[in-house]
C-alpha cells in the first residue's frame, strides 16, 4: 500500500493513503459549490420576505382609511 508521510514534528509521522488530498479538495469544492447557490437563495429569500412585509403594510393601511 502505497502512503504519503506528512512531517508533523521532528520525531512524528502520519501515514496518508493516496487519494486523501483529492478526497479533502472533492469535499471542499462541493460544499463551495452547494454555497454558491444557497446563499444567493436565501439572500432573495430575505429581499422578498422585506418586500411581503411592506406590501403587509401598505393594505393595512389602506383598509384603515377606506374603512372610515
Amino acid at each position: 500500500m502505497a502512503v504519503i508521510i506528512v512531517l508533523l514534528d521532528k520525531t512524528q509521522f502520519l501515514l496518508m493513503p493516496y487519494g486523501t488530498p483529492d478526497l479533502i479538495i472533492l469535499i471542499l469544492v462541493f460544499v463551495g459549490l452547494q454555497a454558491w447557490w444557497i446563499i444567493p437563495l436565501s439572500k432573495s429569500k430575505n429581499k422578498i420576505n422585506k418586500r411581503d412585509k411592506e406590501l403587509r403594510d401598505e393594505i393595512k393601511q389602506l383598509e384603515k382609511l377606506f374603512k372610515k
